[in-house]
């Protein structure tokens, strides 16, 4: 799925890409993504594995393992960066829209919403200004993340992610993360620029004009393949499945 974001993003825009994926999965995508330029790809170093089963354990350690990833990448640059899932396929070039939010707004945060039948905020292509008070969010918001998660340490089928937090921050304006909500201001993409599964595929809400299509609101490869597939977003050819 990663490289079909990747070449998905290439039939538009050479922007630069980082990757962090676990050891097994970097020799893999390195081997599909060929000698594709201005793609760095690390590894994680966290010994998560099977990290695919949805509210396992080991997703939400993921979830959580790549905003700490993010931290120290935004301390380590001066650039922007927008995290996308793995599930993401571009239909046009994303980079004028970014553009105009990173020059023409005061947006910190900038997320796809998955409404209007999901949650408000969703992380899958998620715009973050790179600046001293989104890596201080960030710190806080792991911090805060362990307060959350005590609550479902017995329970097999977790639901804190990281995007659940996310939407208790700043949409609910949880108790607990009040200093948060007030330390950021973000935004929500238009669908009609970043668009969710349920729209797009599901209902078939489209408007002709989505760059971003994320194939979320569906579990498991085979199904999103198949619904890339059906509107021309899969790219890496009958093989590569």
């Amino acid at each position: 799925m990663c490289a079909n974001m990747i070449h998905s993003l290439r039939q538009f825009s050479d922007t630069p890409v980082l990757v962090y994926c676990d050891d097994e999965a970097k020799l893999e995508l390195e081997n599909y993504i060929g000698n594709e330029n201005n793609i760095e790809i690390k590894e994680t170093n966290c010994g998560i594995k099977n990290y695919n089963e949805y509210g396992s354990d080991n997703f939400v350690e993921l979830c959580f393992k790549r905003i700490e990833h993010l931290i120290t990448e935004l301390e380590n640059s001066n650039e922007d960066f927008v995290m996308i899932d793995t599930d993401v396929a571009f239909a046009g070039d994303p980079t004028g829209h970014l553009e105009l939010v990173q020059k023409l707004s005061d947006y910190d945060f900038v997320f796809q919403t998955d409404q209007p039948v999901g949650s408000t905020i969703c992380n899958g292509f998620f715009y973050i200004r790179n600046n001293q008070k989104t890596i201080e969010f960030f710190k806080k918001f792991l911090i805060l993340s362990k307060s959350f998660r005590e609550n479902e340490k017995t329970i097999k089928n977790k639901e804190i992610h990281d995007q659940y937090l996310m939407n208790q921050i700043l949409v609910n304006n949880h108790p607990q993360g009040r200093e948060l909500n007030s330390m950021v201001k973000w935004s929500l993409f238009p669908v009609t620029f970043a668009t969710n599964g349920h729209l797009y595929f599901s209902v078939n809400e489209t408007f002709g004009s989505e760059l971003v299509v994320h194939c979320n609101f569906c579990v498991g490869e085979k199904i999103k393949i198949e619904r890339l597939k059906s509107k021309n977003l899969w790219f890496m050819g009958d093989d590569d499945e």
